[in-house]
């Protein structure tokens, strides 16, 4: 390498670390830590820790899947008006992966947005949507409150909030994603984060999050900085637990010890593997979960959109389905931009994926 090119390459990377840094976030400072270490002793180290013996890779990686994503691009039902729910309903609109509008009562509730078209701050192929798109950002709805599971990608998205935060009255998140969303400009008023079995109540509605067994890493020099969970939400009528990203484990059970019974959980079915059995459940597991849960119904998720693993593409509705019907659990398997209606919800079993068989 000639020695006058490496000016070239040093503005070369520091021109990359500017466009992508924002993306990325910032983490939070030291003073945020030592609030982190006295809130939980799963803080430690400048990191959070999960509940339970945890490692990320367990294994060597499944053989891949000649399957991983479907033929064409996966057909959904558009949305280009959403109007609220009555005080008395719950509706739930799966946008794909993991991203959901759920309508409890007259309230609009966006779960893990990513709208647009790649799950990465680099534009890869093999990160790029394979379903159509069922909202366009332009057609959001105001949304009383943004829940963020967690830091990864595929759940938090720059784009996705940079161009909604003007309709958003409210985020809850776990501890340290304040530090991220901070940095993309949104307001520290609307923000609301929380540790592990916090609640607040916002507009007759409480938001407790619970915990999950993941990990977050979107800072590579800074895995594990912010907390991760899924969210347990209940007005006077209705209820509703998303689970994020989650390993199996008993925390579900727990969920069911600490709320009662839930009527519908979004459970995290896909995107498992071999070699991170502890971080993401599969099909069967998340029936057993739903079991432990005490769901009257469960909307297996976290699948339909992007390929993170190695598995058939449609591979996580189809195991699910098996399972609940050999374990007795009531399974919701609606269109991406479908809107179910809780009253109707037993409605929603079509096996629309078989279409590309």
């Amino acid at each position: 390498m000639s020695i006058a090119m490496i000016p070239m390459i040093l503005l070369s990377l520091f021109l990359l670390a500017k466009k992508f840094y924002p993306l990325i976030g910032e983490i939070p400072d030291q003073g945020k830590q030592k609030e982190y270490a006295a809130k939980t002793d799963l803080y430690h180290d400048k990191k959070f820790h999960n509940e339970r013996d945890f490692r990320m890779l367990t294994g060597p990686r499944q053989k891949e899947s000649l399957r991983t994503k479907p033929t064409s691009r996966i057909p959904v039902q558009k949305i280009e008006n959403i109007e609220r729910a009555d005080a008395d309903e719950m509706k739930i609109t799966w946008l794909g992966h993991s991203s959901t509008l759920v309508q409890m009562g007259d309230k609009n509730i966006l779960l893990d947005p990513v709208l647009g078209e790649y799950c990465s701050p680099v534009w890869l192929a093999m990160l790029k949507r394979f379903s159509d798109k069922a909202l366009a950002v332009e057609n959001v709805p105001d949304i009383d409150v943004v829940f963020i599971s967690h830091d990864h990608y595929d759940h938090l998205d720059y784009e996705t909030i940079k161009m909604i935060d003007h309709k958003v009255s409210h985020y809850v998140f776990p501890l340290g994603v304040d530090a991220i969303l901070k940095g993309w400009g949104v307001d520290q008023h609307k923000m609301h984060p929380l540790g592990w079995w916090e609640s607040i109540e916002l507009e007759g509605i409480a938001y407790t999050l619970v915990p999950a067994q993941h990990s977050s890493f979107r800072n590579p020099m800074h895995a594990f900085a912010t907390l991760w969970g899924g969210i347990y939400m209940k007005n006077d009528r209705h209820s509703l637990y998303f689970t994020g990203d989650c390993g199996y484990y008993d925390v579900f059970t727990r969920i069911y010890e600490f709320f009662g019974e839930t009527e519908v959980m979004l459970a995290d079915s896909a995107q498992y593997n071999d070699a991170w059995a502890l971080t993401h459940m599969t099909p069967e597991q998340s029936v057993q979960a739903a079991k432990d849960a005490h769901a009257k119904w469960l909307m297996p998720i976290h699948w339909g959109a992007f390929k993170l693993s190695s598995h058939d593409w449609d591979e996580p509705p189809r195991r699910a389905i098996k399972a609940a019907q050999e374990q007795g659990v009531s399974l919701a398997t609606p269109r991406i931009g479908q809107t179910v209606d809780y009253d109707d919800i037993s409605s929603f079993n079509e096996h629309w994926w078989q279409i590309f068989d």
